[in-house]
């Protein structure tokens, strides 16, 4: 059940072994990546880095200085590791919560003059902050996966899951036949489903609260997902959906170390996923220990609601997202994709 590897050569329109950095600036998470293009066009990744920032902890359209001083430290922290690995310029797109802040992009524009004009000359490299649209984001991701070569094979659904918003696109190298981005991220998820948890309850208290929130978020998700997908995915019949990193690496991970033969991420390991998460798997499974279980309680009735309007078709994995399909973008199609 290995990630989807990279393979594909590639001309550039930047100069070869040029490293730049590009930072996802996503709802929940501050995503670095460090890369370039060898002397033969294929993508080399020298260094990736999360920093958890929650902007969405104050709720979307409103960011306190708290917040914002927690993102700036995370921007010059990425800076720095970026200086480090060798970065020649920085480039940050701001997601759902940022581009919901009216504020947003004159903050990020002051940010990246201060970024830029470090007082150690040693530490300094243009850095550009800006916001982008749901639907070039969802775009930006789909075309790294086309730069790689992971969209050959025939149709197929890709799918990123954030803490603000969900992008969707369906395609077959690069013809889209469609790409929507939707705003199902885990904060709203979690907010909209939430496990109650009754203290006062007894162990034989008939309702399981996070298989409650789990069946609810499911039934929704499942009627978004058909009325947004279904017409398309009916049309298009992709191969296979193709889950970016985020909730489906945690996916994967667990699949794995619960059926070790198994070659591929099926319906079934799916559904025997969201049974752990909600604990009604009753067979022994791998722990889903350190991550947040409400989370992971959402996450997997995503998974398992965008599986099923799909038609049940097997889910692979790659740790390729926003910030690389970004940086590619960068080296073909200069000052792309904001």
């Amino acid at each position: 059940m290995a990630l989807l590897p990279i393979n594909r050569q590639l001309p550039t329109s930047l100069e070869r072994d040029q490293r730049i950095a590009v930072v996802d600036l996503g709802t929940n998470v501050f995503g670095l990546v460090v890369g370039t293009l060898d002397a033969d066009g294929v993508p080399q990744w020298f260094h990736r880095a999360d920093i958890e920032v929650g902007l969405a902890k104050d709720g979307f359209g409103n960011l306190s200085p708290a917040t914002l001083q927690r993102a700036e430290a995370a921007l010059q922290k990425h800076t720095n590791d970026a200086i480090d690995h060798g970065a020649t310029d920085l480039f940050g797109y701001g997601t759902s919560a940022l581009r919901q802040w009216p504020n947003a992009e004159s903050w990020l524009q002051d940010c990246s003059l201060r970024l830029s004009n470090q007082e150690h000359r040693a530490r300094r490299i243009p850095c550009e902050l800006c916001t982008i649209s749901g639907e070039k984001e969802a775009e930006t991701i789909r075309y790294g996966l086309q730069a790689c070569g992971l969209l050959d094979q025939g149709p197929v659904l890709i799918n990123d899951i954030g803490g603000g918003s969900v992008e969707c696109v369906l395609c077959w190298k690069d013809s889209v036949f469609l790409a929507v981005s939707l705003p199902l991220g885990m904060r709203k998820l979690l907010k909209d489903f939430p496990v109650h948890i009754n203290p006062n309850a007894g162990p034989t208290h008939p309702q399981n609260p996070y298989l409650r929130a789990f069946e609810e978020c499911y039934a929704s998700l499942r009627a978004v997902f058909e009325s947004e997908l279904g017409a398309a995915l009916l049309a298009h019949r992709p191969l296979h959906i193709v889950g970016t990193a985020g909730p489906y690496e945690t996916l994967a991970r667990w699949a794995q170390a619960y059926q070790p033969e198994s070659k591929q991420i099926t319906r079934s390991l799916c559904q025997a996923f969201g049974q752990a998460a909600t604990q009604t798997l009753p067979l022994p499974h791998p722990s889903l220990h350190p991550l947040s279980t409400d989370a992971i309680v959402h996450a997997s009735a995503l998974m398992l609601a965008l599986c099923d309007t799909a038609q049940g078709i097997p889910i692979v994995v790659t740790d390729l997202s926003l910030r690389e399909g970004a940086l590619l973008t960068h080296f073909h199609h200069p000052k792309r994709p904001a």
